[in-house]
């Protein structure tokens, strides 16, 4: 994340390797555009698959407006995913997030926000959240976050659980030369009535910029959740490596 100017005319990428897995922790640092003033609305719609030896059918839709001024950063994402293979979902997920964040002086902010997300095939019926807290901003480069969320979840084959949960977090960024940047981004999410049931997060990621218009981008994830969906891992790892250009 680039807390500099982070305009993008276009981009194309091309992933080399990457391992992706779903977290209960939803990275929102990555989705803010805090140097943005004014309204953007961007609207995205994917279609491919395939027939014959393998009957593959992937569509996704998403959306996200941006609305900001000189005191308030307000955006809205809304993504639906969903993935066939021989007549078999593979995926079938909805997000929905809103988050208004206002400016009280150059170095705190309030927020608040509600999201709610759908992934049937990982045992989560729907999972809502609606959260307030307070975002301070140190250093140009540096943000951190406290405050907590109220999360009511419903899993298949799983009694309905309501949770309040403080969240705190820190993302930094640390230029290391010209072209070349390292981020480090931390959740922590503890349950406030049980602390030792935690979920956490820790993204690392260096970002060289080899010419004005290509980019080489390594990232590593490390996740943990004391209690997660059956079938799934209490940490989990993902790591990619990516070759892009800007124009």
């Amino acid at each position: 994340m680039n807390f500099n100017n982070t305009k993008f005319l276009a981009f194309i990428s091309f992933i080399i390797f990457s391992i992706t897995l779903e977290s209960q922790i939803i990275d929102i640092e990555t989705s803010r555009k805090e140097d943005l003033i004014g309204a953007k609305i961007s609207l995205n719609l994917g279609f491919d698959g395939s027939s014959g030896t393998v009957d593959r059918t992937n569509y996704s839709i998403g959306t996200r407006f941006d609305f900001n001024n000189e005191v308030w950063n307000r955006f809205l994402i809304f993504n639906y995913s969903r993935r066939e293979k021989d007549e078999r979902v593979n995926e079938d997920n909805t997000f929905f997030h809103i988050r208004f964040a206002r400016k009280i002086t150059s170095l705190i902010a309030t927020e608040f926000f509600i999201q709610t997300n759908e992934k049937p095939l990982e045992k989560i019926e729907e999972r809502n959240l609606f959260g307030i807290g307070i975002r301070l901003s140190p250093l140009k480069n540096l943000r951190l976050g406290v405050g907590v969320f109220d999360e009511n979840e419903k899993r298949i084959d799983l009694d309905e659980r309501n949770t309040v949960r403080i969240n705190t977090y820190l993302n930094y960024l640390f230029n290391i030369s010209e072209n070349t940047s390292f981020n480090t981004l931390i959740y922590f999410q503890p349950d406030i009535e049980d602390l030792s049931e935690i979920r956490s997060l820790l993204r690392l990621g260096l970002r060289v910029k080899a010419t004005d218009s290509f980019f080489i981008n390594i990232n590593y994830e490390y996740i943990h959740d004391s209690s997660p969906p059956i079938g799934t891992d209490k940490k989990n790892s993902i790591y990619g490596f990516k070759i892009g250009y800007e124009f």
